[in-house]
C-alpha cells in the first residue's frame, strides 16, 4: 500500500464526515439529496470546492430537473381505508372511480380502462418499469406496457408489488417517472385484499406534487504531464434516492472518489484524469449522465479506462471488481493489481449502474463494488436502513489503495 496508514485514514474520515449524517464533528453533512433538492446542490457545490481545492479544473455543467414531494395517500373502499404510496412523481389525485384489476398485457389489451383505476398485479406488475425518456436502456416489453396504458387512457393506475432484487424497497414503486403523466401508486398484496372484501367504487388519494429545479454536473480534470495517450475517468454518483441517506448508496462511494482524488492530485502519468460525482443516477431523470455526455460524449474514444464506484465497503465483504471491454493484456494486468490486494478480488458482471453508458459503447470499464452487492446491499438500497453503521471503513481504505494503484499502473 502506498502512503502511511495514518495519511490515509485522515483522507478517508474526512471524505467519510462529508457525506455522512450519521457523522459527528464532520465538515458538512447532506444526508438526503436526490437531483433537485437543496441538499443536492450543496453536496455538489461542496465537491467542486474540494476538488478546486485540490488544483483540479473543475467543471460545472447546470441542467433543469424536478423535485418530488409526497404525502400522506390511501384508498377508501365502503369505509375500509388502506395506505397507498404515490409514484415518485405522480402527478396528484384525488376521485372516486370504479376498479378494474389487469394481470398480464394480453388482459390489459381487452379491458375497458378509461376513466377507472387500473390494478396492476402479478405477471404486468413483476418488475420495475424504465422510466418513459431512459436513454440508456428501455426494453421493448416496458415499451408495450406504457403504449397500452395510453391507448386504454386509465384514470389512475396502482401498482401491487412486493419485493424487487434490485432493491430494498417492499412494495416497490412500478413507476418511477417524472415524464409520465397518469398518476400512479403502489401498495402490498395485504392492503390489496383487504380492499378486495369490500364493494363499489374506491376512492384513490395521491398527495404527490413535482416542483421545477435546477442542479449541475461536476466534472474535475487533470492534465497529462506530457502529450497524453487519452484520459482515465474515475467516477462515483453522489445524488440518494428518496427516503434515504444512501451510506452504501452511495456515499461511500464518494468518500471513496474523494480520497482517490487526493491521492492523485500530483499524478504525473501520460493520461488525462477526469473525476465525475455523477449527479442523477437513482434518479428516472439521470440529468448528470445526459448534460455529463452532452458535453463530453464526442470524447468516448479518448476514454483508456473508465471505473464506477458503487457501494463499497460493505461490512461483511470484499471489495468485488469486474471487467468490461479489456483485452487479454489489460485483463492480466487487472489480475496483477488485485493480487496485491488481499481485501480484493474478481466480481461477476453487472451493468445497472453508470459504468453501462461506458459499457454499452465498447469502453473498457471497471466496476467497483462489494462482492455482497446482490444479496446482502441491494437489500438495503433506496430504504432508510441504508446508513453509517453498514460501511466497513478499513474496506474502503483498500477500496481507496487498489483505485490509486490501478490509476498509476495502468
Amino acid at each position: 500500500m502506498s502512503g502511511s496508514i495514518h495519511s490515509k485514514a485522515a483522507l478517508f474520515l474526512a471524505a467519510w464526515f462529508v457525506w455522512s449524517s450519521a457523522a459527528r464533528g464532520g465538515i458538512f453533512e447532506f444526508g438526503e439529496r436526490p437531483l433537485g433538492t437543496e441538499a443536492n446542490r450543496n453536496a455538489a457545490e461542496y465537491l467542486a470546492t474540494e476538488a478546486e481545492r485540490m488544483g483540479y479544473e473543475v467543471t460545472r455543467l447546470p441542467f433543469k430537473c424536478a423535485r418530488w414531494v409526497k404525502g400522506p395517500s390511501f384508498l377508501d373502499r365502503e369505509g375500509a381505508r388502506v395506505e397507498v404510496f404515490p409514484g415518485p412523481f405522480s402527478p396528484a389525485y384525488d376521485k372516486w372511480c370504479d376498479a378494474v384489476l389487469v394481470t398480464s398485457t394480453q388482459q390489459l389489451k381487452r379491458t375497458k380502462c378509461e376513466g377507472k383505476i387500473v390494478f396492476l398485479r402479478g405477471p404486468i406488475a413483476k418488475e420495475p418499469l424504465m422510466p418513459l425518456d431512459y436513454p440508456f436502456y428501455f426494453p421493448e416489453r416496458h415499451k408495450e406496457i406504457y403504449a397500452l396504458l395510453d391507448e386504454r387512457k386509465p384514470a389512475a393506475i396502482v401498482a401491487v408489488t412486493g419485493k424487487h432484487p434490485a432493491c430494498g424497497l417492499e412494495p416497490y414503486p412500478l413507476f418511477d417517472d417524472a415524464s409520465f403523466k397518469i398518476p400512479t401508486g403502489y401498495l402490498d398484496a395485504a392492503a390489496m385484499d383487504r380492499l378486495l372484501e369490500g364493494r363499489g367504487k374506491m376512492r384513490l388519494m395521491l398527495d404527490s406534487k413535482s416542483f421545477p429545479e435546477t442542479g449541475e454536473q461536476v466534472v474535475a480534470r487533470k492534465k497529462a504531464a506530457g502529450a497524453s495517450q487519452g484520459k482515465i475517468v474515475v467516477f462515483a454518483h453522489m445524488d440518494t434516492a428518496y427516503g434515504t441517506q444512501g451510506a452504501l448508496d452511495n456515499s461511500a462511494g464518494v468518500a471513496v472518489l474523494l480520497a482517490a482524488m487526493a491521492r492523485l492530485k500530483n499524478y504525473a502519468g501520460p493520461y488525462d484524469l477526469e473525476f465525475i460525482p455523477f449527479n442523477g443516477e437513482d434518479s428516472p431523470m439521470v440529468k448528470g449522465e445526459t448534460t455529463y455526455l452532452a458535453r463530453y460524449g464526442r470524447e468516448l474514444s479518448d476514454i483508456q479506462l473508465a471505473i464506477n464506484i458503487f457501494a463499497p465497503g460493505a461490512k461483511g465483504s470484499q471489495t468485488a471488481v469486474s471487467a468490461y471491454n479489456l483485452d487479454e493484456d489489460r485483463q492480466t494486468w487487472l489480475d496483477g493489481e488485485i493480487a496485491k490486494h488481499p481485501q480484493v478480488k474478481r466480481g461477476p458482471e453487472w451493468v445497472e449502474s453508470d459504468h453501462s453508458i461506458f459499457v454499452f459503447q465498447g469502453v473498457p470499464c471497471l466496476a467497483v463494488t462489494s462482492s455482497n452487492l446482490r444479496d446482502t446491499v441491494m437489500a438495503v438500497t433506496h430504504t432508510p436502513r441504508d446508513t453509517i453503521d453498514l460501511v466497513d471503513r478499513n474496506l474502503l481504505l483498500e477500496t481507496v489503495d487498489f483505485i490509486v494503484d490501478a490509476v498509476n499502473e495502468f
